[in-house]
């Protein structure tokens, strides 16, 4: 058999370690991360290996040379352009003429390569994946096999909605060389995306082996640190370079140690260096070949690279250091710095926890460098989740960081774009707003600068008008710290993809922003007439005369931390009388105000304008599941679509309605990128709130029907929804003891689990970004359903009492 390595990697998200040299050149206790891998293929026999590269190509091949050195063969095969890992691999196939096995070139593993073939060859199989479970199956392809192994699901880099298992790719496989007939030629391919689905999807013999032993993709700069002391714990069976003079130091050749130096385990001390009187050496240090560890300097959990130079009296706590880095005397480096190669830290100076340092640097004595200094950015990156940033305002998101949000979301766009930029009105907001539309001009991009408005009206006005995406700003009052939100949106209106939120967070870790000559920065246009078109749209649609006419009492409660006056305006353009409720009033006192008051309901708008409450004139909350119905009735009987969207918890009964008009309905995940893409439009009920009120009150006064009325005439069914509790780093282990729960029983696995029993279902969804799971039960009454959800509830806690 014969061995691929994968060494083509740039190892973005190590930098700035890799900013000099190809992640599989990173070294682990002064061995590149690749050599490894070199030496595991050789412990198994297998040494006519072919070396994949791209990235960096002649540091590799400079390096390892021939593999002579090693006792292997290395034949690499480079790529002028990155092909994707299948097309790199295509690129051997006359050298591969035999069964071979790919791993990856900076990954650190010690599985046992021989049962892994042993079970390839039982299985007479294609492919074989070697797995393996994680916390956080996130960023991997996560997989399921049935009861034989075989691969039966496999989902690359899923959201957690989409989390079945924490059961993933580790990027070691074993293959027959009919694989390429599977893969173009000269074309970008990937194993995960394109070949292994294909091979699902035409039921090849696809099988998961479950590799026993330890694996590190070294994906980031926590778990390279973590894998020097995993290394140094034996949790990983590799060999250590140096001599082992005392139970867990191991040290190099012609290392000098002076007087009063004191070491505590595990350390490890490459070649050449030397190590001054009263240094203090602690536990999971790692020092390169060469190096100079001056008098008194202390470090812990700290890994340096060689030919550095640390001064006297230094403080080093958690910290990584490149290729000759020199610190000088009294400085203090704190947890997560890492500084790039031959940089130079002035006497006295302090680098602040998490500072990433670029190489070639020069840091003033006595001087310090905060968590925000220029190269770190990882506080603004940490506040983005999803399609949002969001943070305290002010405090967390400053203008400061607004404008690398609004710089890094320009420089994802072709400069020359158009991108609409609204808020909720607060000072703050505006404020923000201001910051970031320089932002987004300085790298290039044109601005609509809509003003003050509801977000759906933004979102509405991309979809509609020729810009190529949007942003709008607004500030939460749900907590007592005021929280701000700054939102992005695509070219139609819908919240960016999780591709586009990648880029982001590249842009902004790696300080990648676009900066265009100053004579073509983008334009700056104030128009605030979008309103209107978005108010003239829907009065269109609805029998004006018979609502004015009408003339509803609406009792109204604004949940915006700011007052927006276009809902309070289109309400009496529809004739209705408005009676404003009191802020921070609680249900029972509002029921009251409505019985009190005469009217006809009451209408709760959420901060952003995207949700609307509804109560009757009695003083009723209309249920999640009553809502989406009469929302699926009103949109049905306007007609103007051919297919309707749902989430996946909505009632079966919904099919039916839907029929009655002749109409389809698609089930859907439950975000809003989701839902709006399934129905072709941003414009929805279920997160329009003015589309929504104007087209209620118009079916209520055209069927001249009272809200309590329309609620009877509605097919619902018992829906019961609970949240549950659950660490992120559990939810995977979760969602696979479920799925081998439920063997043999129907389950749909889009945005989590939906489990059909007998005219009833259970629906489990991973929350994207809380620590939680909501379940969902439909049955033949509540406490049936709430019967339902609680068996899975129970199932969940016991999970995860079991793995704490």
């Amino acid at each position: 058999m014969k061995g691929v390595i994968m060494a083509g990697g740039k190892g973005t998200r190590l930098r700035p370690l890799t900013c000099n040299v190809p992640k599989p050149m990173v070294p682990l206790i002064e061995k590149p991360v690749m050599q490894y891998s070199i030496e595991l293929l050789k412990k198994y026999g297998i040494t006519e290996i072919a070396v994949t590269v791209q990235y960096l190509p002649d540091v590799i091949k400079d390096y390892f040379g021939d593999g002579s050195k090693l006792g292997v063969q290395l034949t690499y095969f480079e790529e002028t352009t990155p092909l994707g890992t299948a097309g790199s691999v295509k690129q051997a196939e006359a050298f591969l003429d035999e069964p071979f096995i790919v791993v990856s070139g900076d990954a650190l593993t010690d599985f046992d390569l021989q049962r892994g073939i042993d079970f390839h060859e039982k299985n007479n199989s294609l492919t074989t994946i070697f797995m393996k479970q994680v916390e956080c199956p996130l960023e991997f392809g996560v997989i399921m096999t049935d009861e034989q192994d075989r691969i039966v699901r496999f989902l690359e880099k899923p959201s957690w909605s989409e989390v079945f298992s924490d059961t993933v790719n580790t990027g070691i496989y074993i293959m027959d060389p009919s694989i390429f007939s599977y893969i173009p030629e000269d074309s970008v391919c990937d194993f995960s995306k394109d070949v292994f689905p294909r091979l699902l999807e035409e039921e090849a013999p696809l099988f998961g082996y479950a590799a026993d032993g330890y694996w590190s993709d070294i994906g980031n700069l926590k778990q390279y640190r973590e894998a020097h002391s995993d290394i140094l714990n034996g949790d990983v069976s590799v060999d250590i370079i140096g001599r082992e003079i005392e139970p867990n130091i191991w040290v190099g050749e012609n290392v000098t140690f002076e007087t009063g130096v004191k070491l505590e385990g595990p350390v490890a001390i490459g070649s050449n260096s030397i190590i001054r009187s009263g240094a203090q050496i602690g536990p999971h240090t790692i020092i390169g070949s060469g190096s100079t560890i001056s008098n008194q300097a202390s470090l812990k959990r700290t890994v340096i690279w060689n030919e550095a130079y640390i001064g006297q009296n230094s403080e080093l706590r958690g910290v990584t250091l490149c290729h000759g880095v020199t610190v000088g005397a009294k400085t203090s480096l704190y947890e997560d710095v890492v500084v790039g190669h031959q940089t130079v830290v002035g006497e006295g100076a302090v680098i602040q926890p998490e500072a990433k340092i670029w190489p070639y640097k020069r840091i003033e004595a006595y001087s310090t460098v905060e968590k925000a200094f220029v190269w770190n950015e990882i506080g603004v990156r940490s506040l983005l989740k999803g399609h949002r940033a969001t943070g305290i305002a002010n405090i967390e998101l400053t203008p400061e960081n607004g404008s690398k949000l609004g710089a890094a979301y320009g420089s994802a766009l072709n400069q020359g774009d158009r991108v609409m930029v609204a808020s909720d009105g607060q000072p703050f907001s505006n404020l923000l707003k201001m910051s970031l539309i320089q932002s987004l001009q300085s790298v290039g991009i044109n601005v609509v600068e809509l003003g003050q408005t509801m977000l759906p009206i933004l979102r509405y006005s991309v979809e509609n008008e020729a810009v190529q995406g949007g942003i709008y700003i607004r500030l939460s009052g749900r907590n007592e710290e005021k929280q701000l939100m700054i939102e992005f949106f695509d070219e139609l209106g819908l919240p960016i993809d999780t591709s586009l939120q990648r880029e982001l967070e590249q842009i902004i870790t790696f300080h990648t922003y676009r900066r265009v000559a100053f004579n073509h920065i983008g334009e700056l246009e104030y128009n605030q007439q979008f309103e209107e078109k978005y108010e003239d749209h829907l009065l269109r649609s609805i029998h004006l005369p018979a609502l004015q006419e009408r003339k509803l009492k609406i009792a109204l409660h604004d949940e915006a931390t700011s007052k927006l006056q276009f809902l309070s305006r289109l309400l009496s353009k529809l004739g209705c009388e408005i009676a404003e409720v009191p802020k921070g009033i609680d249900v029972d006192s509002m029921r009251n105000y409505l019985l009190n008051h005469a009217v006809d309901l009451a209408i709760i708008v959420g901060e952003s304008g995207e949700f609307v409450s509804l109560m009757t004139a009695n003083g009723e909350f209309i249920t999640e599941e009553e809502q989406l119905t009469m929302f699926i009735l009103l949109q049905l009987e306007k007609g103007t679509r051919p297919s309707l969207a749902i989430p996946l918890y909505g009632g079966s009964a919904l099919e039916a309605l839907a029929a009655s008009y002749n109409k389809k309905l698609v089930r859907t995940k439950t975000s809003a990128r989701s839902m709006m893409e399934s129905e072709g439009t941003v414009q929805m009920m279920y997160y329009d709130a003015p589309y929504a009120i104007g087209h209620l009150l118009d079916y209520l006064v055209i069927q001249n029907l009272s809200l309590g009325e329309l609620l009877t005439r509605l097919p619902i069914q018992a829906i019961y929804k609970e949240e549950v509790n659950c660490k992120t780093e559990q939810k995977g282990l979760v969602m696979r003891k479920l799925m081998e729960s439920l063997k043999g029983k129907e389950v749909e696995l889009i945005d989590g689990m939906k489990v059909h029993q007998e005219g009833s279902w259970t629906f489990i969804v991973p929350d994207q970004e809380e620590e939680r799971f909501t379940v969902y039960a439909q049955a033949k009454d509540q406490g049936h359903a709430k019967q339902l959800a609680g068996e899975y509830i129970e199932q969940i806690n016991v999970i995860k009492q079991q793995s704490s």
